[in-house]
């Protein structure tokens, strides 16, 4: 077997063993009731900080040391692993509380499958370096060996090659309907979306500032300083106040049934688009959707 067949073979059994084994972690996670974060889930989660929000040293000489900083800086992934398994959870049925399995876990695990199949095609621009996942972590944190050892093939990859397995992602859909009047659907799209998505609105929302953000809303402290934020130290946003946003009303056209009423501003004189005070409604048939047939029916 040609020397490339061996490495991409053992590629995957790796890719398989450590995917059984965060499995029977997460398994046992489940059953003793606590929330351990493996480090190879911590590694691929700064993996993805770091190629979202990278650290930016290049714009230090026109903008400032203050614009050099990514989200590693400020712990974004940490809190994206929280974010995710918190408020993203597979539910199994009929197992009660303890059957809502956190995310971020098998989250790292898909990237890596799309880390490999990014190598398997050679649309990789770089090859796997084991020392990319040492860099993500502080001097100390863990021994180089460790972090290899734990590290998946995500985090070997360049930043931009990790932002092109994230793509892949998005062929990988998965339909199971294995009981009557149940569905199971996946769309690796909204894998994507999700650690990208929400790591940059993480990132520029008013997050690092609260004191403790897995607090209740009511009893969150923020000073609303814009100082107090990375990412507003770097936009020159002011912080939030009162009024800032608002609704101006609701787009409509001459030909459409929705915005209707006074008319706050005017977009397309030509084609009478214009923003108005009321929403509108829809009237009936104004789709056909004759042809329309329940997939699932009952």
């Amino acid at each position: 077997m040609p020397n490339e067949q061996l490495r991409r073979l053992r590629r995957w059994i790796d890719a398989v063993l450590r995917g059984a084994a965060s499995a029977l972690e997460l398994l046992a996670d489940v059953v003793s009731d606590t929330e351990d974060v493996e480090l190879h889930t911590v590694v691929t989660f700064r993996a993805i900080v770091d190629a979202v929000v990278p650290e930016t040293p290049e714009l230090d000489p026109e903008l400032g040391p203050e614009h050099v900083p990514g989200g590693l800086a400020v712990g974004l992934e940490e809190f994206a692993v929280t974010y995710v398994d918190d408020g993203f959870q597979l539910g199994l049925p009929y197992v009660g509380p303890r059957g809502n399995i956190p995310l971020a876990d098998p989250i790292a695990q898909i990237l890596d499958l799309a880390a490999l199949r990014l190598v398997d095609r050679e649309a990789n621009t770089g090859e796997l370096d084991d020392d990319r996942p040492v860099s993500l972590l502080a001097p100390g944190e863990a021994s180089p060996r460790t972090v290899r050892r734990a590290a998946g093939p995500f985090s070997k990859l360049s930043r931009r090659d990790r932002l092109r397995a994230i793509g892949l992602l998005d062929e990988l859909e998965l339909e199971l309907n294995q009981f009557e009047d149940e569905l199971f659907e996946f769309d690796g799209g909204l894998v994507g979306q999700l650690v990208v998505g929400f790591t940059e609105m993480i990132y520029y929302s008013e997050w690092q500032g609260y004191d403790e953000f897995t607090q209740r809303p009511s009893d969150r402290v923020h000073p609303n300083d814009s100082t107090a934020v990375q990412s507003w130290r770097q936009t020159g946003y002011p912080g939030f106040s009162d009024g800032y946003a608002a609704l101006r009303g609701y787009l409509g056209s001459d030909d459409g049934p929705l915005g209707e009423g006074e008319v706050w501003t005017t977009i397309d004189a030509s084609g009478s688009v214009r923003i108005a005070r009321e929403p509108g409604s829809f009237r009936e048939n104004d789709y056909d959707t004759s042809g329309y047939a329940e997939p699932y029916p009952e």
